[in-house]
């Protein structure tokens, strides 16, 4: 066995280990309660990010329900190695938290998140920074960070150069010492974007992973005797109206087999399919890594935790990985064309990635392979007869850019081509699974 895919896979075991992370809990609880600490709650903040802007409003909730310190951290900017290209990260967060907003409450209310409406004012922005790390009590610092994203993302300068002149911010070296501590911390914890919360070592991003935190604290009983039940923060979904007679959607899924949020996806997607009058065109791409996307060991270990957390919420099992980084993938891929011809090119997708990511199945080594193939209803003897072709290659690359274009770079990513009377709709994620279906419903039922 390759040696460099065995020592990646033992850390991937070793960073999903549920009961290594029980026992790091564990540890840090009694070393909380030695030290007579309270429950410390480190947010970092990025005043134009809009999934901060969403983020920031439960602040308030939060601290409503739980006996919690929070620590508010004003950051510049995301750090580099979390985002490949900042302008395409822009237009898709954009894009992304406005049709995840109006789906999300807070204390019976929905959250607000105005349109970007303008580019971000470097001049503004810098204002806006400076009035962050000014010292607050957190739910005020939290209403301050709100009013600050919104006005940047409406174009409103005027209002952020009153607030300045009106609060005399710290001058331009104490704010640039305060974000340069606020990103070496965050460095330190072990994250990279903003609208983070981090307890106790554990990473939540926004409002898609704030019932983690939640569940949490609870289990260490620090809600409030007197806090209502319930999450921060809760989607409430539309009722689904009737579907128009006839209508049909087309849904085109990327996927990476080296993806372990795609992982997650399979057995969703194969739902909605069920549910819906749905063609599925399925679309494998290259991992972004073997695409030149580059990753740090922080951003890895995050998304690999976030994963295991996910998948056991969804009971899926996970985490028992064989990596099949670089030409294990190539060789899967190979087999792609022809299992669709066979019509199971889900169930391929599907039986590979669960190999590899929960039973530990070596897929470069034929045996293992050959388990795969069988394990999706094909044959191995006709497997064998198109192995290691490189005709799928223009496929895969023509999957990318169609992705891109769509306005998404990673997977899983699902594309609703337009129809009856709707644009095109682009999702990036596991976890937008839910608005995918809202919006598959809307475009059955729009008359």
């Amino acid at each position: 066995m390759d040696l460099a895919r065995l020592i990646r896979s033992l850390a991937i075991r070793h960073i999903t280990d549920p009961a290594r992370r029980e026992r790091r809990r564990q540890r840090a609880e009694r070393r909380r309660q030695r030290q007579q600490a309270p429950h410390l709650v480190h947010y970092f903040h990025q005043v134009d990010d809009p999934y901060a802007r969403l983020a920031v409003q439960a602040i308030g909730a939060l601290l409503d329900r739980y006996d919690i310190e929070l620590l508010f951290h004003p950051v510049a900017e995301a750090a580099p190695i979390a985002i490949h290209d900042r302008q395409l990260w822009a237009h898709w967060a954009e894009a992304d938290t406005a049709a995840i907003a109006p789906y999300w409450r807070c204390q019976d209310r929905p959250l607000r998140l105005a349109p970007q409406t303008a580019a971000v004012d470097p001049v503004a922005r810098q204002q806006a920074l400076a009035l962050l790390c000014m010292s607050r009590e957190p739910r005020a610092q939290a209403l301050m960070a709100f009013t600050l994203g919104e006005a940047l993302a409406q174009g409103d300068h005027a209002a952020i150069a009153a607030l300045t002149e009106e609060l005399s911010p710290p001058p331009a070296a104490a704010v640039t010492a305060r974000l340069v501590d606020a990103a070496r911390l965050r460095h330190r914890l072990g994250h990279y974007l903003g609208g983070m919360f981090c307890y106790a070592g554990e990473w939540y991003w926004g409002l898609d992973r704030l019932h983690y935190l939640e569940q949490r604290l609870d289990a260490l009983g620090a809600r409030h005797a007197d806090a209502p039940d319930g999450p921060s923060v809760r989607r409430e979904l539309p009722p689904a109206a009737p579907a128009q007679p006839g209508r049909r959607l087309s849904l085109e899924y990327f996927l990476s087999l080296r993806s372990p949020y795609t992982h997650l996806s399979y057995d969703r997607i194969n739902a909605l399919v069920q549910r819906y009058p749905i063609d599925l065109v399925v679309r494998p791409v290259l991992p972004m890594m073997m695409r030149g996307v580059k990753a740090d060991r922080r951003k890895t270990t995050y998304i690999l935790f976030d994963t295991q957390r996910e998948a056991e919420t969804l009971g899926i099992p996970f985490g028992h990985a064989w990596d099949p980084f670089g030409e294990p993938i190539r060789r899967a891929y190979s087999l792609f064309p022809w299992a669709r011809d066979q019509g199971r090119a889900m169930a391929y997708l599907q039986a590979y990635s669960e190999a590899v990511w929960a039973q530990g199945v070596n897929a470069w080594d034929l045996r293992g392979l050959r388990r795969i193939v069988e394990r999706a209803g094909l044959d191995w003897a006709g497997a064998q007869a198109v192995l290691d072709r490189r005709d799928w290659e223009a496929e895969m690359e023509a999957n990318v850019q169609a992705m891109i274009a769509a306005g998404s770079w990673g997977v899983p990513s699902f594309r609703l081509p337009a129809a009856y009377g709707a644009p095109d709709f682009t999702l990036w994620g596991q976890d937008r699974i839910w608005r995918l279906e809202v919006e598959i419903q809307a475009r059955l039922a729009a008359p």
